[in-house]
């Protein structure tokens, strides 16, 4: 039996090495018997589990899922195998709605964060005034936000997209171009980076950003462990916004991308492995 399935899209069959093949390298390097699949090509017949056409007989330890595949990740749970992250966790991050909500019954303060596919353009205004951010609920690595400066902008988007597929938030001056991102593994915060975009209003490092170290106090590590726990996440990342006073929270994250932190000298692969060797009774 495999001790670890490493599991990512099958964009990374192509082009070695890269993500997906250092992840496995590192797992090799740390001693774990781990194998290299690709999420996309799992599916469930009659009960029987088939890869690439081929029936599975024989199931692993635990599965490192690099990716948001919610069908997958279930196919392993219901035979009683740990998904890294579980379904939960990723329903209720990827929705960045759901997220907000178990923030704010958490208390953490956050962006006004409204939703509603009848909401008219002056209640919106209303409540988190001009300009607003219309960002897709299901999005990641900063696509598919808006920034609303009036009626017009408003008019115009609502041509092209589902409404309620969509969040409407305050926009936050204070924060343009810039956000801090926590990393937590386990129930450890491993370290915080403010990413910054100078040209321009998103701080993804996808769209432009650059990382620099931020330095945590009590508070967030709290509040982000508290998030995390509620999140049940195994490997999460709690994303901040500047606020005029405080950070504000902005959306967790079950599939984080690292290379800030790597950046920054943080190890993380061997990381993950370290709590991965954990999870296996290894050490």
């Amino acid at each position: 039996m495999d001790d670890l399935w490493i599991l990512y899209s099958i964009s990374f069959k192509e082009e070695q090495p890269n993500p997906a093949t250092r992840m496995l390298d590192e797992a090799k390097k740390n001693g774990i018997n781990a194998k290299l699949m690709y999420y996309d090509l799992f599916e469930e017949i009659n009960d029987n589990i088939y890869y690439d056409s081929n029936k599975i007989t024989s199931l692993p330890k635990l599965v490192l899922l690099r990716g948001n595949d919610i069908n997958c990740c279930k196919i392993f749970e219901k035979r009683g195998i740990k998904v890294i992250n579980s379904s939960y966790t990723i329903i209720n991050c990827v929705d960045k709605l759901k997220t907000h909500q178990i923030a704010s019954k958490l208390g953490i303060n956050q962006i006004k964060t409204i939703h509603s596919n009848q909401i008219k353009y002056d209640e919106i205004i209303k409540e988190v005034g001009l300009p607003f951010i219309l960002k897709y609920r299901f999005g990641k690595q900063g696509n598919n936000i808006y920034v609303i400066k009036n009626e017009e902008d408003y008019n115009n988007i609502l041509k092209d997209i589902n409404l309620d597929e969509y969040i409407i938030q305050e926009y936050i001056k204070t924060s343009y171009g810039k956000d801090v991102r926590l990393f937590i593994v386990g129930n450890k915060v491993i370290g915080a980076c403010e990413r910054r975009n100078e040209g321009g209003f998103m701080s993804n490092l996808a769209q432009g950003g650059l990382s620099y170290h931020y330095e945590l106090n009590d508070k967030l590590i709290s509040e982000s462990l508290k998030l995390s726990s509620e999140l049940k996440g195994d490997i999460i990342s709690v994303d901040y916004i500047f606020g005029e006073n405080d950070l504000l929270f902005c959306e967790a994250n079950t599939n984080p991308g690292f290379a800030s932190f790597n950046y920054l000298g943080y190890p993380m692969r061997q990381i993950f492995m370290d709590y991965i060797l954990t999870i296996l009774g290894k050490k």
